[in-house]
């Protein structure tokens, strides 16, 4: 897994096959030892409704909700309208220059 750092908004997305199919909304370190994601709240409203904000507009269970904010993930705002997602920082297989390069093991996009 990487280290969320490095990543900016604005950042291209590159899928495992080289193809760029987005770019970097936003990012969110993650607590990788945390066994859940109690404590990770936000100053307002905690984490429900921090789940309930920040995974809204788009898709995505409570499971992996809580998983993406265990892990960290990059927001991407991807290619063509309506195409927003997430991937978690375990996705991420390396960060360079040219962007965010995901692993196969990303969502197929």
């Amino acid at each position: 897994m990487n280290d969320l750092s490095e990543v900016r908004e604005g950042m291209d997305v590159i899928n495992a096959e080289g193809r760029k199919i987005g770019t970097v909304k936003s990012v969110k370190m993650g607590d990788p030892q945390a066994v859940t994601p109690e404590g990770q709240t936000q100053e307002q409203g905690g984490i429900v409704n921090f789940l309930a904000g920040a995974f809204s507009t788009e898709e995505v269970d409570e499971e992996r909700a809580q998983r993406l904010l265990r892990l960290g993930y990059v927001h991407v705002d991807g290619t063509g309208i309506g195409n927003n997602f997430y991937e978690a920082a375990d996705a991420v297989e390396r960060i360079d220059d040219d962007g965010v390069h995901l692993s196969s093991s990303a969502a197929s996009r």
